[in-house]
């Protein structure tokens, strides 16, 4: 594969290539893999814009680049008045264009109701990985397996469906009966680099994720609430902390358990955390908790950039890569596993281990976008319009 600096057969397109995502209501992991892929397309000569129905973040003000963001705004509101305005932006596409790419589930639904044909997409999660799994009755079940026959129709229309782990892959395959191609999403590389740290007086723990059941923050409060309650509490050997960076529908309901368990003193919950603040959180923290269910999990690549040892569960997509790295506990099972995986992490970081071995080798943000524009035929010799 080429470098980020290697020359690239770019040609003039009638149009920009879209990326499509439905609604845009928060930056979140699926905003940031679109802004990566812009940002290099961009880098690399490629007129691109992001097309939605509404845009309600401005997701434009987090490029550091002009991204066009065109908004369809369908009047009604309704998924047919969405679909509508989409067939009708569709239709008026060149056909000599590129092809569009939608990010996600939803956006390859409405792109096959559209008419659209042969558009990528990047599966960022399949429906047994949404936060409702398995929670609906008959008629969710039946929604779903619909939805799914239709995504397989589009995706057998000649487009590349991409993915970030085995688990997506494999699932793409039953669920929709359409083969996806794995490309690892990475990060965008630690600012101060990759900084060993050992907790010796004090131990902070970090996670930073959406405040959802997938992200099973439970978990984490359940299992140092058990470590508090044991012959050794974990505070008499360490003053640890917990900081947690990010919000969601379970954000109150999460503070309010951790009151119960008598962790408030110990646990914060930060809500949005600006960049900046983020970054400072990083630099403090000796560990990093992540035991989600989800289709991959960039910020434990971004940790791991910086030094932290990560807990993942082995259901995270991104475990694929981390099962060999020191610098990784994966654990499996359900929340019983969790405690003892924590004492494990805990026992990493107050250990020479954080000192002594080699960094982990991890994947890149622009390797990743580079990757996506090659398999969609947005660069290349004889690229795909």
């Amino acid at each position: 594969m080429p470098g980020a600096d290697a020359p690239f057969d770019i040609r003039e397109s009638p149009g920009p290539i879209d990326l499509f995502i439905t609604e845009v209501e928060q930056f979140g992991g699926a905003e940031r893999s679109l802004l990566a892929l812009a940002r290099w397309l961009h880098g690399h000569g490629r007129r691109v814009q992001v097309l939605c129905y509404v845009d309600r973040c401005g997701l434009g003000h987090y490029a550091e680049f002009p991204l066009p963001v065109k908004q369809l705004l369908p009047e009604g509101g309704s998924v047919v008045a969405k679909v509508r305005a989409l067939r009708t932006y569709v239709r008026g596409l060149s056909k000599e264009g590129p092809r569009i790419l939608a990010s996600g589930y939803q956006p390859a639904l409405h792109l096959t109701l559209a008419g659209a044909r042969g558009f990528h997409c990047l599966m960022h999660d399949t429906p047994a990985l949404f936060s409702d799994a398995g929670s609906g009755g008959v008629k969710a079940k039946l929604r779903t397996a619909i939805s799914n026959t239709i995504i397989g129709r589009g995706m057998r229309r000649g487009g590349t469906m991409i993915v970030t782990s085995e688990f997506l892959r494999d699932d793409c395959l039953r669920e929709f009966g359409a083969p996806a191609v794995i490309a690892r999403m990475g990060g965008l590389g630690a600012p101060r680099g990759f900084q060993r740290r050992l907790a010796v007086h004090e131990l902070r723990l970090l996670s930073v994720c959406r405040i959802e059941a997938n992200k099973r923050i439970e978990w984490m409060l359940e299992s140092l609430a058990e470590l508090e309650r044991g012959p050794e509490p974990l505070s008499a050997s360490i003053d640890w902390r917990l900081d947690l960076a990010g919000r969601g529908a379970l954000l109150q309901a999460m503070q309010a358990r951790a009151q119960e368990l008598g962790l408030d003193a110990r646990v914060t919950f930060h809500g949005f955390v600006p960049d900046t603040e983020l970054e400072r959180m990083y630099d403090r923290a000796h560990a990093f908790l992540m035991p989600a269910v989800q289709g991959y999990g960039i910020p434990a690549i971004e940790a791991l950039e910086r030094g932290l040892p990560v807990l993942l569960h082995r259901e995270s997509g991104v475990s694929d890569i981390l099962l060999e790295t020191p610098w990784a506990v994966v654990m499996r099972g359900g929340q019983e596993e969790m405690t003892p995986a924590l004492r494990k992490l805990i026992h990493l970081t107050r250990s020479e281990t954080v000192l002594n071995a080699p960094e982990p080798v991890l994947p890149s943000e622009d390797g990743w976008a580079e990757q996506v524009a090659l398999l969609c035929g947005y660069v290349g010799q004889g690229y795909i319009l």
